[in-house]
């Protein structure tokens, strides 16, 4: 079923055209939820009815919020596909990230509402009655659901979309929990004993701990989360596989949604590379970080001296003096200004971001390079990582 539908997006959407087709999939994921979820309402909220079951009714209308959920998945992906504009020059992408947002909250409403009605029917226990048609209804919602579970994951791997994997916890969830409901059926049949809503307790704390899990994962995409290290790891060796490159440092990738980025780091050459050949090849590996990662890119070339013997001795003294007091740190932008009197050290320090007292640190550095060499002065800026 998930491959038909796919031939048939491809048929409108060709899959190089990344925007398009991404949208695309997650409109026509939204549409199949809905059809979906809406079914499956109607279909346990009958069981529900003739079984007199609190748990199967509020699953029905756990089903009937995850209609809901595919309306917010298919507007998100709707206001999306967007294009940028003057307010807002990066696209709309990141809509996405509040459509999952918006999702958990309708999750964790689900599951608060089941547990009203859980505790309800434990105060107020009533008989429960599950029929062959309860039960048949039960099996195809796990059957429906399982697979709505694998098409989410399908159409998500494919597109990256968190939208989509928090679809696939929903669906999870609500498998597990008409599971238990199955189980609740069975020891009311055979063993006389009325679990319905202590079951539907347990069903609704599982529901509001993955809507918590969603929200916080999106929260933490909209706040700004440091990039994927797998994705930091392929830009740096893409950049340093170019010759002319000697490293690269300060690193800051923005995201804009899963499909628009923002990458900009120092990009450091030889100092005696003629100026136009190193800027020919900065703009070089601009346009390639652009075609690979569909970013915008923003390249600062540092110069590097390569010759001087007695600065690569200085910047080799002064790493090996930062390793010493933690290999965490690391140092950049590495300068030195020799004098009559003195000689300073100036350079930046990467340091993490668990560092109590950066002033301490940058003090040990220093008292541990005068006791190398008196006439060094270090002139430190700290920083952190953005990656």
């Amino acid at each position: 079923m998930t491959g038909i539908i796919l031939k048939l997006v491809a048929k409108k959407y060709n899959e190089t055209d990344g925007g398009s087709h991404r949208h695309a999939l997650g409109r026509v994921s939204g549409r199949v939820g809905i059809a979906a979820n809406l079914f499956l309402f109607a279909a346990k909220l009958i069981a529900g009815i003739l079984s007199s079951s609190i748990a199967v009714i509020a699953d029905a209308f756990n089903n009937l919020s995850d209609a809901g959920s595919s309306i917010v998945t298919l507007v998100g992906f709707h206001l999306a596909s967007a294009p940028p504009d003057k307010e807002h020059p990066f696209g709309h992408g990141r809509m996405e990230y509040i459509s999952a947002m918006a999702i958990s909250a309708i999750i964790m409403f689900a599951g608060f509402e089941l547990a009203k009605s859980s505790i309800v029917k434990i105060l107020n226990p009533a008989a429960v009655s599950f029929g062959a048609v309860s039960f048949i209804i039960i099996a195809v919602s796990i059957i429906i659901k399982l697979w709505l579970m694998a098409f989410y994951k399908n159409i998500g791997n494919r597109i990256n979309s968190k939208t989509l994997y928090a679809a696939v916890v929903d669906s999870r969830n609500d498998a597990i929990c008409t599971g238990l409901i199955a189980v609740s059926a069975i020891v009311n049949v055979f063993a006389k004993i009325n679990i319905d809503g202590y079951i539907g307790i347990g069903i609704a704390v599982f529901v509001m701990w993955s809507g918590i899990s969603i929200l916080k994962d999106t929260v933490s995409l909209l706040l700004g989360q440091a990039p994927d290290p797998e994705l930091v790891k392929n830009i740096r060796e893409t950049v340093l596989g170019y010759d002319g490159i000697i490293g690269l440092h300060d690193l800051i990738v923005h995201s804009y949604g899963p499909t628009k980025r923002i990458i900009s780091f120092h990009a450091e050459v030889s100092c005696d590379e003629d100026l136009m050949r190193s800027h020919d090849l900065i703009d070089r590996i601009e346009r390639d970080l652009m075609g690979k990662y569909n970013a915008v890119v923003c390249i600062h070339m540092d110069p590097v001296d390569t010759k001087d013997d007695r600065i690569k001795e200085l910047r080799e003294l002064v790493e090996g003096v930062v390793m010493k007091i933690d290999g965490a740190v690391s140092i950049h932008d590495f300068r030195v200004v020799f004098g009559e009197t003195h000689t300073n050290l100036i350079f930046d320090m990467v340091v993490p971001f668990n560092c109590k007292d950066v002033g301490a640190l940058c003090d040990k550095v220093q008292n541990l390079v005068w006791e190398i060499n008196p006439s060094l002065f270090t002139v430190i800026t700290t920083e952190h990582s953005y990656t």
